[in-house]
């Protein structure tokens, strides 16, 4: 009965979870390690100004609203790790629904004055990566990671150093 339930949950977490197909079950960055970025907090756009992301400090951390240009509004949860140049986000949905398992997505950050780029961690080469190196549930294309937070940790900071990590980067310019 356990396992069926587990089952249920992670393929609930797969199939609702958003744009990335490398998740984790676990949190990779704690508040303790979380630091903040003085230019993270704005309100930046895509190049064709049909996206609007609103970043937001938070304690140790980040709220993040995102808007498309439907006008449909998903809240996010953030929090920053950073290692030399690394920037990684483990972020969250704010989404209150009993249905959905709260999962974590990688995000590489670079911030640059007006300019901040961003990548979800999540190339074919990352999972097959991740599937060799942590405890993970491979299902259809997206990988749920379930090994213990600091592993995770250990395992996005290296690797998602490597440009094999990230698919696209999508470059957004601030607007305040």
């Amino acid at each position: 009965m356990r396992l069926s339930a587990l089952s249920l949950a992670l393929a609930g977490a797969l199939c609702l979870t958003g744009c990335s197909n490398v998740i984790a079950l676990n949190p990779f960055v704690t508040d303790k390690q979380a630091t903040l970025d003085a230019g993270l907090p704005g309100i930046w756009t895509d190049s064709e100004d049909k996206d609007l992301y609103t970043v937001r400090q938070s304690g140790s951390g980040y709220d993040i609203r995102f808007t498309n240009e439907n006008g449909e509004n998903v809240g996010f949860k953030a929090l920053l790790l950073v290692s030399g140049d690394m920037k990684l986000l483990d972020v969250i949905s704010t989404d209150d629904n009993a249905f959905l398992l709260q999962v974590h997505t990688p995000i590489r950050v670079w911030t640059d004055g007006p300019t901040l780029r961003m990548a979800f961690l999540d190339s074919d080469w990352l999972k097959d990566q991740a599937a060799k190196q942590l405890a993970s549930a491979p299902t259809d294309d997206r990988t749920l990671i379930t090994a213990p937070g600091d592993a995770v940790r250990d395992f996005f900071m290296k690797a998602g150093s490597d440009a094999k990590a990230y698919k696209n980067v999508t470059t957004l310019r601030k607007l305040q």
